[in-house]
């Protein structure tokens, strides 16, 4: 008998009562090796670099190409030089933005200035790579809400289409439904949608695992994009620093409430890969995000970190699927 009582097995609800079905044991393994991008020439086993070590690192879910953006993007001057000090500019405003909000009697915010400025400092201001992992992100997330709407069994829980393909796609975006809102704050509606969606859906299945053959895997592609990479560019940001200028920006020009869902938006992640988790029957989707709690409300002291972290999350997540879909054949 435990602690519950002798009925507590009984009346678990079905999904609890689901809780052992992860018996998916085969490992999943990378459908290709990564090349190694980061050094031309001979090896120096006396002094390995850690590009080389992230290039090749075969436990890291992440695809060649994007590998290849990301230490590219790591490797600028401007994360080591300029990061710092706009981190700690846009800490200050981030730690500051919502508290000056919450008091003000008016909810102030301008989505207009958001869409006009957004595809112009992606355009002008960020590096090619940052602006191909920001854009490829969009997509991303996409596709993995779109994996757990289109395998939930359920008619009302809504897919999505925010694909966007160039720097000028992100600013107002027109959904499915003729609403017209910024790709930015699409971008985070669309999670939380999808968290709603699943738990009012009387149909919604996202508790019992499904075999690879169930499991609808043909929404997993990544768009071509449009960089311009010919384009004259102000700076060169790296993906940090535009992340942490991102956020800064959006507290100013966000109201309140949408300022609020943005900043707690990455504990969503948990439910996301949860949901994956199930479905697949692989619990590994279970242990990248490190906003565990979804009814915790808050942000850290470095939230351009945690939005990195957000897209690396979102990154494994999504390759970790098609590792599966590759593996299934």
């Amino acid at each position: 008998m435990g602690l519950a009582g002798p009925g507590w097995r009984a009346d678990r609800p079905p999904f609890a009562r689901r809780a052992r079905q992860f018996v998916r044991t085969a490992v999943i393994r990378p459908d290709r090796r990564r090349p190694q991008v980061a050094r031309t020439g001979e090896r120096d086993r006396v002094d390995p670099s850690l590009w080389e070590a992230m290039a090749v690192d075969p436990h890291l879910h992440v695809p060649p190409e994007s590998m290849a953006l990301q230490i590219r993007n790591l490797r600028r001057w401007q994360r080591l030089y300029l990061a710092p000090l706009i981190k700690a500019v846009c800490g200050v405003i981030i730690r500051n933005g919502i508290r000056i909000k919450r008091v003000l009697p008016h909810s102030l915010g301008s989505e207009r200035a958001l869409n006009w400025l957004a595809p112009r400092f992606l355009a002008f201001w960020c590096s090619p790579e940052t602006l191909e992992l920001v854009l490829r992100h969009f997509a991303v997330e996409s596709n993995l809400i779109n994996f757990v709407a289109r395998n939930s069994g359920a008619d009302d829980v809504h897919e999505v289409d925010l694909y966007p393909r160039s720097a000028w796609d992100v600013g107002a975006h027109t959904g499915a439904d003729g609403s017209t809102l910024n790709a930015v704050c699409r971008h985070d509606a669309n999670i939380f949608n999808l968290v709603i969606d699943v738990g009012e859906s009387e149909t919604a299945d996202v508790f019992t695992q499904r075999s690879l053959d169930e499991l609808d895997f043909s929404m997993l592609e990544i768009p071509h994009f449009d960089l311009e990479p010919g384009r004259r560019r102000i700076m060169h940001l790296d993906l940090e620093s535009a992340l942490h200028i991102t956020v800064a920006t959006l507290l100013i020009l966000m109201d309140l409430r949408t300022a609020e869902r943005a900043v707690n938006s990455f504990q969503l992640d948990e439910s996301l890969c949860a949901s994956l988790a199930n479905l697949t029957g692989d619990p590994t989707f279970r242990l990248w995000n490190p906003a565990k709690f979804g009814n915790w409300l808050g942000h850290s002291d470095d939230i351009g970190r945690d939005l990195y972290w957000h897209i690396a999350c979102n990154e494994y997540a999504h390759e970790r699927l098609r590792w599966m879909a590759a593996d299934h054949g």
